[in-house]
C-alpha cells in the first residue's frame, strides 16, 4: 500500500524579507551527510555538488527562457523551506517489494532584484544516492500561458570525463542506440545529441545523469557545446521542440513544475544499481494507491513477431503459441503487427482501421486464450492509434477481453508527445489495459504514478538481432548498468537460437525477407551468445511483462527451457553481488515464493568460487545449475543442467565461457 508522505525530520525553516535578501547561497545536505548540493545566485543562478569531498558538479548555470520575455535579471532569496523524510512504500511491479523514500529538500522562492521582478521556484532533493532539482514557475502577471524557448540547466564536470553514451543526430529517434565509453567532449557537435542515461566516471565515483517526472514538459537529452574551458567540460540541456512550431519547447500555464534533472551517485556501477530507486521516487503516487492497479497482474509473455517477422502470422499459429504459453505457465501472449490492416506486415500508413483482418480470427483467438487462462497483448501503430480514437478504440478492446497494448513508432519526446503517453496510459487505466510503448523515450518513472505502464522500450533490445551486429555481448553486460537504471525495459530475451558472435549474421543478411508472407524459407533470427547467457538475460533483467521471443519449436524439449517456466518478473528482493559496465553482471533475486535466482553473464569466460552467504540460515536448498556446456565456446546452445543440495556455508563454481552466463535456481528443501 502506498504509504503517504510525511516530514519526519525536522520542521521547515522560512527565510524572508531582509534575511532572505541577504541569503546568497543555500546548501541541502544528503541524510548520510555525505552529499551537498548548493543553489547560489551570487554569480547567476548556479548549483553545485559534492560528494564524500569531491566535486560531482563544478558550479553549473541554471534558468528558463522564454518567447518574447527578456532573459531573468539577477535573484535574490525571499524564501527558503526545509524540510526532511524518511518514508517506506511498498512496489509489486518492481524489483524489491519495499521502497525507501528518504531525502532532504531544500524550496527557494527567488525574485528578480530589478523590475518586472519576476519569480521562479527551486526546488533541490539530496538522497544518499544522488541528487534531484526542478523548478517551479509561479503563477504570476504574463505567465498566464508562456512558450519555453530554452532550458538553461548545465552540467560541468572538472576536466574531460569518461562516459557511456547514447549519441543521436536528431531528435526524432526510437532511443535505440549502444551505450560507447568515450570522452564527453568526444559528443561535440552542433547536431548531436547525447540521451539518457549519461553515465560519467568522475574521480573515484560514478554519475548517471537523467530525469524524472515527466508530465506536460519536452524531454530531455543532452548537447555538449563546442565552446569549452580547457579545465572542465560543459554539457547543456536540450530539450525536444514541438514539431511544426519555430522552437518552441514547452507551451503551458502557470503554476507549472518542470521535470527533474536527477544525478544518481555511487562509488561504483553495483551503487548505481542500488541507488535508482530516486527515479520512482520523484514520481508521485498513483491516485487510490496501488489498491486502485490491482488488476495490474505481471508475467511472462510469448510473441509471434521475432522469429520471423510475422510472415507466417495466422490464427493457427497464435493458438499454437497461446498453448505453449500456458503450457509455460507464462500468463500472456502477444500478437504482434498485422493482425489489422492490409497485409501481415505492420501498417504504417493513415487512414486504417484497428479491426483485424478477415483471415485473422481474432474473436476465435481471444475464446481459445479465454479457456486456457491466458490474456491476450495487441500491437498498434501510434498514430492509427490515435486516428481511429484512443479511448473508441480501448473501449472496444475491453469489450473483447483483451489485457493490454504494445503501442509502436512514437520515436518522439516533445511536450505533445509526453502529454499523449499520459493520455494513453489515463484512457488505459479506465478500460483496465496495460501498455507497453515502443519506439518510445526512455522511462522517468511514470510507471510509478500509472502501474498499468507496465514496460516500454527505448532500449536497443533483441529484436534489432534481425538487422543488426550491435546487439552483443558487450552491450548486454552494458545494459544494466546504462538503460536499466532508468526503469523497466522490454529487451525481449530469451532466444534458443544462440550463437557466438564470430559465427552470427543477422537474419536480413540471411536472405530473410521481412514481412514477405509468401517467402517461406524460415529463416529464423538468432541472438549473440550462449545458450546459458540467454537464459541469464532472462533473469537479470526488469522488466513486469517480460517478452520471451522464440517459438515452441525451439523451446520446447530443449535443454535450458524449464528455468523459464513460470519465469517470475518481479521480485521481493533484488541483491547485485558484482559487475562492471560492459564487461560482466551477476545478481541475487528472491521470488515471492520463496525462491531465489542467481543470474551471471558477460563478455569474457572465467571460473569462480561463489560462497552461498546470500542464502538464509537453517533450510537446505535445491539447486538447479544451468551452465555452459563443455562445448559451450564452440557451441553456444551446449548447456550443462545439474541438481545438488545446498546451504549457506556452501561454495559453488561456475565456469562461463566467453559470451556466456549461468542460471541457479533455489528451491527450499528442508526447514
Amino acid at each position: 500500500m502506498e504509504m503517504k508522505r510525511f516530514a519526519a525530520l525536522g520542521a521547515a525553516v522560512l527565510l524572508a524579507g531582509a534575511a532572505a535578501a541577504a541569503t546568497a547561497t543555500a546548501t541541502v545536505t544528503s541524510p548520510n551527510g555525505q552529499i551537498a548540493v548548493t543553489v547560489s545566485t551570487e554569480k547567476g543562478l548556479t548549483w553545485e555538488v559534492m560528494r564524500k569531498g569531491k566535486s560531482v558538479l563544478l558550479p553549473s548555470d541554471l534558468g528558463l527562457s522564454f518567447r518574447g520575455k527578456r532573459p531573468f535579471g539577477a535573484f535574490e532569496v525571499v524564501k527558503a523551506e526545509e524540510r526532511a523524510f524518511d518514508v517506506t512504500w511498498t512496489n509489486r511491479l518492481y524489483k524489491k517489494a519495499l521502497v525507501r523514500d528518504c531525502a532532504k529538500e531544500l524550496s527557494l522562492r527567488l525574485r528578480e532584484k530589478d523590475a518586472p521582478k519576476r519569480l521562479l521556484d527551486v526546488v533541490v532533493r539530496a538522497y544518499d544516492g544522488g541528487v534531484a532539482l526542478r523548478y517551479g514557475i509561479p503563477a504570476q502577471p504574463g505567465f498566464e500561458l508562456f512558450t519555453l524557448t530554452k532550458d538553461c540547466t548545465t552540467w560541468r564536470f572538472a576536466g574531460d570525463p569518461l562516459a557511456w553514451l547514447t549519441v543521436y543526430e536528431d531528435y526524432r529517434n526510437s532511443q535505440e542506440r549502444p551505450f560507447l565509453r568515450r570522452s564527453l567532449r568526444s559528443a561535440i557537435g552542433e547536431k548531436t545529441l547525447v540521451g539518457m542515461p549519461a553515465v560519467v566516471e568522475l574521480d573515484g565515483q560514478m554519475a548517471a545523469l537523467c530525469e524524472a517526472d515527466l508530465t506536460d514538459w519536452a524531454g530531455c537529452f543532452f548537447r555538449v557545446p563546442a565552446a569549452q574551458r580547457a579545465d572542465a567540460t560543459l554539457v547543456e540541456a536540450a530539450l525536444s521542440p514541438i514539431p511544426e512550431t519555430e522552437g518552441d519547447l514547452v507551451i503551458a500555464r502557470a503554476p507549472h513544475l518542470t521535470p527533474w534533472r536527477v544525478i544518481v551517485l555511487g562509488d561504483n556501477e553495483l551503487e548505481l544499481l542500488a541507488n535508482n530507486d530516486i527515479i520512482l521516487n520523484l514520481n508521485p503516487p498513483p491516485e487510490g494507491g496501488d489498491a486502485a492497479f490491482s488488476w495490474v497482474k505481471p508475467g511472462a509473455t510469448s510473441w509471434d513477431w521475432w522469429a520471423e517477422s510475422n510472415n507466417s502470422l495466422s490464427t493457427d499459429l497464435t493458438i499454437e503459441l497461446i498453448d505453449f504459453a500456458a503450457e509455460m505457465g507464462w500468463p500472456y501472449h502477444t500478437i504482434d503487427g498485422g493482425w489489422y490492416g492490409y497485409a501481415r506486415r505492420p501498417n504504417h500508413g493513415p487512414g486504417i482501421e484497428i479491426f483485424p483482418r478477415k483471415d485473422f480470427d481474432l474473436d476465435r483467438i481471444l475464446q481459445h486464450a479465454k479457456e486456457k487462462g491466458q490474456g491476450i497483448w495487441v500491437w498498434c501503430y501510434w498514430s492509427a492509434l490515435e486516428e481511429n480514437g484512443v479511448d473508441k478504440v480501448f473501449a472496444d478492446f475491453q469489450r473483447r477481453g483483451i489485457k493490454g497494448v504494445k503501442i509502436d513508432f512514437m520515436d518522439r519526446q516533445d511536450q505533445w508527445m509526453v502529454r499523449w503517453y499520459e493520455k494513453v496510459v489515463r484512457s488505459a487505466a479506465k478500460h483496465r489495459l496495460m501498455i507497453n510503448f515502443h519506439g518510445a523515450f526512455k522511462p522517468t518513472g511514470m510507471n510509478r504514478t500509472w502501474p498499468n505502464q507496465i514496460t516500454r522500450e527505448g532500449i536497443l533490445g533483441n529484436e534489432m538481432t534481425k538487422f543488426s551486429y550491435n546487439v552483443s555481448a558487450i552491450h548486454t553486460a552494458t545494459l544494466p548498468f546504462t538503460r536499466f537504471l532508468l526503469g523497466p525495459a522490454d529487451f525481449t530475451p530469451g532466444s534458443f537460437g544462440n550463437v557466438h558472435s564470430a559465427d552470427f549474421v543477422p537474419q536480413g543478411r540471411k536472405g530473410h525477407r521481412y514481412g514477405d508472407e509468401s517467402d517461406r524459407r524460415q529463416i529464423l533470427a538468432e541472438e549473440i551468445g550462449t545458450r546459458a547467457h540467454a537464459l541469464a538475460l532472462c533473469v537479470a533483467y526488469d522488466s513486469p511483462l517480460m517478452t520471451l521471443c522464440d517459438w515452441p519449436r525451439r523451446y520446447r524439449g530443449a535443454p535450458g527451457v524449464e528455468a523459464l517456466r513460470a519465469l517470475p518478473t518481479v521480485w521481493c528482493n533484488t541483491l547485485p553481488l558484482a559487475g562492471k559496465v560492459g564487461r560482466y553482471y551477476s545478481v541475487v533475486r528472491e521470488t515471492y515464493d520463496g525462491r531465489l535466482y542467481l543470474a551471471v553473464f558477460g563478455v569474457r569466460g572465467a571460473t569462480f568460487e561463489l560462497p552461498l552467504s546470500f542464502l538464509p540460515e537453517g533450510t537446505s536448498w535445491k539447486a538447479t545449475f544451468y551452465t555452459d556446456g563443455p562445448n559451450a565456446a564452440q557451441d553456444a546452445c551446449d548447456l550443462s543442467v545439474t541438481t545438488r543440495t545446498v546451504t549457506r556455508e556452501s561454495k559453488v563454481t561456475l565456469t562461463v565461457v566467453p559470451e556466456g552466463g549461468a542460471v541457479v535456481i533455489f528451491t527450499p528443501s528442508i526447514k
